[in-house]
């Protein structure tokens, strides 16, 4: 971004020229010749100047960094140091002057002068599209490119500032954290004096990079250990930052390390020692380090950080002990953030705040509110997780409504959208085409099926819903001389003048109609079956949703459904003959739905169903099942995942009455049913697609008893047995192998408008279904966002 030009912007280019001239001057030149200024003394100014810049002292840190160049004009460290003082004033042409001539004593690839650049690019021209990513990685729904997309904004891999602000946002997600611990550690091995990077990635979780100690390294190479971190100046006898003033033009020689010299070396030897997996030593090297400097916060800081890090009880008393032992020796504001750090680290966010309270807010440092506002805003967050886990989205909406510092938050904002979303309209509709290969008129079905859903919310929790789907079912023409087993036919001949021939083609259209009130925690719904169909009758059920444990669930349901499988066991049929109606069978039951991850990946659900099965002259007949599913993911990574499962089916029913005679139910009773099921499952979704591919091979064994084919109705059974026909069927076992292939898409036309299509293709002996189905899902004025993995649109006849 371009700085809009002012009538200050000449005067500041001419003092920034007249620092440099003095930098220059012969002077200048002379000041450092004739004290004879070591380079361990740069390094206290250098330390000196981040020391005030990280306490935003922006004047202080700038005359740190002008005497460093009064000492040595051509000090690049300092020039760099400049320009991010500069950047920080929101100056970016006043840095980019500092960037010119940094560039011109090293080169423009030189780590310093490459770090200082994009720098002032990320302030400058990059500064609304890193701004468009913070927001994304602050957001509720972080993208699963983000991490690709920040590493995208700059033409080099970032060092220095850019690096640290990158790679900060980029740890947003679990791949981009993995990349951006990767990418620091190379830069804390490649710049193993520059400790900014090993404070990163102690922040991430990852630890220091191994960076060996060395005692004899050129002390102006090296960066300070932490934000706000001072050296101890014990060889001028000075133990604060006023040994130094900013004032002073002087510097004493050093010539022998101090005691935060020493410390610092012990520190690199601890980080080294972590990563090798010792920590023993590496507590054992920050514990000498504390005794040199009992009064330093920081080292405190990473022998507390370690010892919470064992995640042991008497870790986490030890960690606590550590700083306490601190503020009891000197409790500046230093040694109070460095407690709260750790406080807060141990979700002790209470004693955090009282930690920082005594510090006066315009003393407190950038880090400091950052860790105030990060504690106050996760207590809101977490307020507001709990009203939304709850499903209380009235009671959020109103939270969010009142006055509150977080209302421009990124995460808060978002929340604000989602909350406006639940009160768009929304509709859904789909078109589906199944077939079950039988005989024509009898076992055989296709079924065409228009499922349409209004979605009417009342408030940000409760959505009325009505259904609106058109059904077709057809059998086909009824086969009389080989139709023995269908309605009475069995009791008469094939060209009895009784026969009503408008009756022998088994097809139907009609509807089925409901009404529902719906939350994310309950669903209650009323409905029925209606139009040209045989048999009409009620449908309904009232469903309810509750989390179990951390991340489980459970769902139960009392319901009464329509039972598919044929025309007759779904809409009812009729009898050419005599015109009776009978079928349509209904489950009167209830179900349970659990589901748990037993590890992170390994997941588990079962499910349990008991019915009591009516229909309309036909017998009732009660039905069990029990089904276990494991699945293991084994492959997981950019939206994507592929599941090896397991799973276990039990069914049984009291009566089997499979068969199409009049009385029968048209729909698969076995009285024992165990089947053995692995489904291989890839699910992703990529920019606006989702998708969900699942093939399938399993075993089954099955056993039917004997049944009457006229089960209601003896006289029946006897005029078949006088035509010769049978009138029991004697069942036994049955079952084999199995295949299925199922595939789900559903692509994102317009942020308001998502289109589906799915397919199903089950492969057994005897049962041979097929389905397809596309779809759309239509938001009025809102977002509707992919499904992952995909949903297609339930028929009302399923639900």
């Amino acid at each position: 971004m371009q700085l809009t030009p002012t009538r200050k912007k000449p005067v500041l280019i001419a003092v920034h020229c007249l620092l440099t001239a003095m930098a220059w001057s012969p002077s200048a030149q002379a000041a450092p010749a004739t004290a004879a200024v070591e380079p361990s003394n740069l390094q206290v100014l250098e330390d000196k100047g981040q020391y005030w810049l990280a306490r935003n002292r922006y004047d202080l840190a700038s005359q740190m960094f002008n005497k460093m160049l009064l000492v040595d004009p051509d000090n690049a460290a300092a020039l760099r140091w400049q320009g991010l003082v500069e950047l920080r004033k929101g100056e970016v042409q006043a840095a980019g002057i500092w960037a010119k001539r940094l560039q011109g004593l090293v080169g423009a690839n030189h780590p310093l002068a490459l770090e200082l650049n994009q720098a002032i690019e990320l302030a400058g021209n990059k500064r609304q599209a890193f701004a468009e990513l913070k927001y994304l990685a602050n957001s509720e729904r972080v993208p699963a490119d983000l991490p690709t997309r920040l590493q995208g904004l700059l033409d080099k891999p970032p060092v220095g500032e850019a690096a640290l602000q990158i790679y900060g946002q980029m740890a947003r997600t679990p791949e981009g954290r993995a990349l951006a611990r990767q990418r620091l550690n190379s830069l804390s091995l490649q710049f193993p004096n520059d400790q900014r990077y090993r404070a990163a990635l102690a922040e991430l979780g990852g630890g220091g990079a191994a960076v060996a100690a060395n005692p004899a390294a050129t002390p102006s190479s090296r960066a300070t250990a932490k934000p706000g971190a001072l050296p101890v100046n014990k060889a001028n006898g000075g133990d604060a930052p006023g040994e130094l003033a900013a004032g002073n033009t002087v510097v004493a020689p050093v010539n022998t390390l101090g005691n935060f010299e020493q410390g610092q070396q012990l520190s690199d030897q601890a980080q080294q020692a972590r990563q090798q997996g010792d920590l023993a030593s590496a507590m054992a090297l920050l514990k000498k380090a504390i005794s040199l400097n009992p009064d330093y916060a920081w080292f405190r800081f990473e022998l507390a950080g370690l010892q919470n890090d064992l995640e042991t009880r008497e870790g986490r008393i030890a960690a606590q002990q550590t700083m306490q032992d601190g503020l009891a020796i000197k409790a500046d504001p230093d040694m109070r953030f460095a407690s709260a750090l750790i406080a807060a680290r141990q979700n002790r966010n209470t004693d955090a705040l009282t930690l920082l309270e005594p510090i006066a807010p315009a003393d407190r440092t950038d880090g400091m509110n950052a860790l105030v506002q990060r504690i106050q805003l996760g207590e809101f967050r977490a307020q507001m997780a709990s009203l939304e886990d709850a499903g209380r989205y009235n009671d959020l909406a109103t939270l969010l409504s009142q006055p509150n510092p977080w209302r421009a938050e990124p995460t808060v904002f978002a929340k604000q959208e989602e909350l406006q979303e639940r009160l768009r309209p929304r509709v859904r509709m789909g078109y589906e085409d199944s077939a079950i290969d039988g005989s024509p008129g009898v076992s055989g079905i296709r079924s065409t099926e228009v499922p349409i859903q209004v979605d009417l919310p009342l408030d940000f929790e409760k959505r009325l819903f009505v259904r609106l789907d058109q059904l077709q079912a057809k059998a086909g023409q009824v086969d009389v001389p080989n139709a023995t087993n269908f309605a009475q036919l069995g009791t008469t001949v094939a060209n009895d003048p009784a026969i009503q021939s408008r009756f022998l083609t088994q097809n139907y259209r009609g509807q089925v109609l409901g009404v529902g009130l719906q939350t994310d925690t309950w669903r209650v719904d009323l409905g029925s079956t209606a139009g040209d169909l045989p048999v009409n009758s009620w449908v309904g059920g009232l469903q309810w949703k509750t989390p179990v444990g951390d991340n489980g669930s459970l769902r139960l349901d009392i319901a009464r459904r329509m039972v598919g499988g044929s025309v007759l066991s779904s809409t009812g049929a009729i009898d050419p003959l005599t015109g009776q109606r009978w079928g349509a069978a209904r489950r009167n039951g209830v179900s349970a739905v659990y589901y748990t991850p037993l590890s992170p990946t390994v997941d588990f659900v079962g499910i349990g169903k008991a019915n009591l099965i009516t229909g309309e002259h036909m017998p009732d007949n009660t039905e069990l099942n029990l089904q276990g599913i494991l699945s293991k993911a084994v492959y997981q990574n950019q939206g994507q995942k592929v599941e090896v499962g397991a799973s276990l089916y039990l069914w049984s029913f009291q009566k089997n009455l499979r068969f199409y005679t009049y009385g029968q139910g048209g729909y698969y009773s076995p009285q024992a049913f165990g089947s053995f099921t692995i489904p291989v499952t890839w699910t992703g979704r990529r920019n606006h697609w989702s998708w969900r591919l699942q093939a399938s091979i399993g075993a089954s064994e099955s056993k039917e008893d004997a049944t009457d084919l006229y089960p209601l109705d003896p006289q029946l059974a006897a005029a078949a047995a006088a035509r010769g026909n049978a009138t029991r069927d004697a069942g036994g076992p049955g079952g084999g192998t199995s295949t299925g292939l199922r595939a789900q898409i559903e692509h994102r036309l317009m942020r308001n408008l998502v289109v589906g299509a799915l397919l199903e293709i089950d492969r057994s002996e005897g049962y041979n279904p097929d389905r397809a189905q596309v779809y759309l899902k239509y938001s009025f004025g809102g977002l509707f966002d992919l499904s992952v993995p995909p949903e297609g649109i339930t028929p009302y006849s399923r639900f």
